[in-house]
């Protein structure tokens, strides 16, 4: 499964996306993504749906924990 989610909150100007895609190197439910305010990058996220997942390199879940 690959592909690209998208939200949007107009009232507040924030967008969101993830994406996960394939890659050789990366477990196949790894994905990226970024919170953007008013066009303007103020978060980045990645991680694997049953694994982990950092956003701006800090680890917020992680499943051994």
């Amino acid at each position: 499964m690959c592909g690209r989610i998208e939200f949007e909150d107009k009232k507040n100007g924030i967008t969101a996306w993830y994406e996960i895609s394939f890659e050789k190197k990366r477990p196949l439910d790894y994905f990226v993504g970024e919170i953007v305010k008013d066009n303007k990058v103020i978060s980045k996220m990645f991680g694997t749906y049953m694994g982990y997942i950092d956003f701006d390199g800090i680890r917020y879940w992680d499943v051994r924990e």
